[in-house]
């Protein structure tokens, strides 16, 4: 698992970054879903690709010790935690769950 830092650590180069490269095309996969979602599921879709920029933002590693794993884990652990924080319904937290697993599987690897 990834540090996530306390101040801003820049955003790393996406051509020799496996996180960047694997936070692009989830944040892609995500908009297209947007796209194509039922209003039930715009909330939770709205909530979840903003957070893709803050994880990358984040986090502190090397690019060159990272695999495109790496991100799905911590994008993960970064959304638990804004959970509490943003008092997230059972619901809600279901939802997005739901909703990350269809991302990360289409996000082929």
């Amino acid at each position: 698992m990834l540090a996530l830092a306390s101040s801003h650590s820049g955003l790393k180069n996406p051509m020799s970054d496996p996180f960047a490269q694997r936070a692009k095309a989830v944040q892609q996969t995500l908009l297209v879903m947007e796209e194509n979602a039922d209003d039930s599921e715009l909330f939770a879709l709205g909530y979840m690709i903003p957070q893709i920029g803050l994880v990358q933002e984040m986090a502190e590693y090397d690019p060159a010790e990272v695999e495109a794993e790496d991100f799905d884990a911590t994008y993960w652990q970064w959304l638990e935690s804004t959970f509490a924080q943003d008092n997230m319904s059972d619901a809600d937290q279901e939802q997005i769950a739901s909703l990350w697993q269809t991302a990360a599987e289409r996000a082929a690897l």
